[in-house]
C-alpha cells in the first residue's frame, strides 16, 4: 500500500495570551470602622470609652463596627464623629440600636462633634433626638 503525505499547513498567528493578576492577600484592618480607646479615670468613676468614626462610614464597615460596638457596650462612650463625611443608612440603624444599648444599660453615649452630614442623615430619617445628636 502506498503511503500518502498528508501536508499540514498552518498560519503564523500570534497566541495572544492574558496576563493572570494576582493580588496578595492582606489580613483585614483592624481599623477599619473605628478605633477605639480607653480612658481610664482615677478612683471608682467608670471607664469612658472612646470611638472614632471613618469618614466614610457604609455598610461595608458594618461587620467591623458592629464587633468594636459589641467590646465597649458595657461602659460609658464618647463617639467621635466629626470626621464623617459619608454615611449610610445601615450605619445609622446600627449606631441607633448601640445608643438604645448603652443607654438601657443604665450608661451614657456622648458625640463628640458630629458632622453636619451625620446630623442631616440622622435628621432626615428622624433619629437625631432618639440618638442624643440634635
Amino acid at each position: 500500500m502506498p503511503t500518502r503525505n498528508k501536508t499540514v499547513t498552518t498560519t503564523n498567528t500570534p497566541v495572544v495570551r492574558k496576563k493572570k493578576i494576582v493580588r496578595k492577600k492582606t489580613a483585614p484592618r483592624r481599623s477599619a470602622a473605628a478605633k477605639t480607646s480607653a480612658k481610664s479615670t482615677a478612683g471608682k468613676q467608670p471607664c469612658v470609652q472612646t470611638l472614632t468614626l471613618d469618614s466614610v462610614a457604609v455598610i461595608n464597615n458594618a461587620k467591623a463596627l458592629h464587633d468594636e460596638f459589641c467590646k465597649v457596650a458595657d461602659t460609658d462612650v464618647n463617639i467621635d464623629a466629626s470626621a464623617v463625611e459619608m454615611i449610610d443608612t445601615a450605619i445609622l440603624q446600627l449606631l441607633y440600636a448601640f445608643v438604645v444599648k448603652v443607654n438601657s444599660s443604665n450608661h451614657k453615649v456622648n458625640w463628640i462633634n458630629p458632622s453636619d452630614e451625620l446630623v442631616y442623615r440622622a435628621t432626615l430619617l428622624g433619629l437625631s433626638q432618639n440618638m442624643g445628636i440634635a
